[in-house]
């Protein structure tokens, strides 16, 4: 064989190679590399499957930063975080007034005068009560003894006739007021509040003789004038020793 004969025929062999190779490409049984099928990259769990980045349990779950991270309950928003009523909207959690301030329960009545051997004090409480009712009722009896006259203070402490401090009352009482009445009526009795000028009280407000009547009536004190701090004489009564004993009551007696 020729020279050229053989190139030849090298070269139809090399085709019938390549061919074959072609066909043997496009056989989809044999390869190893299959071309795009439904199953890749398209189908529900290659990418897009509720598991794989936007499920439930990827980042979005409840229990995953919303719930139980800042927004539960019991993260700032409970309500025992600052909106309880306990927490500074309740009612005991603000300004309260300090009057009415009952005159009982603050002074005592233990400041007996002139006659006081001839003086008696009794819890007796007219039907219904006047007033408001503060305090504790008080039925008096003055009998007239060596002195001719007899009273009582209210003081704090017991016995404080002004040379201790007495009690610390709020700022802003403007008056005292009190139910008296007599037992007959036509009772002369004075009140008055504070201890006296010379006393750590530094003042006195008396109201003079007043002729009770037969059924519970309020009078008030002015006290506005006066400038009171630390009181020891928080209030009181006298009145001049009569041949038959003189007997009325007391009841409300407070500061306001």
């Amino acid at each position: 064989m020729n020279r050229n004969k053989r190139f030849a025929w090298t070269w139809a062999a090399a085709g019938v190679f390549a061919v074959a190779g072609l066909i043997g490409a496009c056989d989809p049984e044999e390869t190893d590399n299959p071309t795009p099928q439904s199953d890749a990259g398209t189908k529900v769990d290659a990418g897009t499957n509720t598991d794989a980045g936007t499920g439930t349990d990827a980042g979005t779950n409840t229990d995953a930063g919303t719930t139980d991270a800042g927004t539960t309950t019991d993260a700032g928003t409970t309500t025992d975080a600052g909106t309880e009523t306990d927490a500074g909207t309740t009612t005991d959690a603000g300004p309260q007034s300090a009057f009415p301030l009952a005159v009982d329960g603050t002074w005592a009545p233990s400041g007996y005068m002139g006659d006081s051997d001839g003086i008696t004090d009794e819890a007796t409480c007219n039907t219904p009560r006047p007033g408001a009712g503060l305090g504790v009722c008080h039925k008096f009896t003055l009998t007239k003894k060596a002195q001719g006259w007899g009273g009582v203070y209210w003081h704090y402490p017991e016995g404080n006739w002004g040379t201790a401090e007495g009690a610390a009352v709020p700022t802003g009482a403007k008056s005292v007021s009190f139910y008296a009445w007599g037992a007959a009526g036509g009772e002369k009795i004075g009140f008055f509040v504070g201890n006296g000028q010379t006393t750590l009280d530094k003042f006195k407000i008396e109201t003079g003789d007043i002729t009770l009547n037969a059924a519970p009536t309020r009078y008030t004190i002015d006290i506005s004038i006066v400038n009171y701090g630390k009181v020891s004489g928080g209030f009181g009564w006298s009145a001049g020793g009569q041949d038959v004993p003189t007997v009325f009551f007391l009841d409300d007696i407070q500061w306001h």
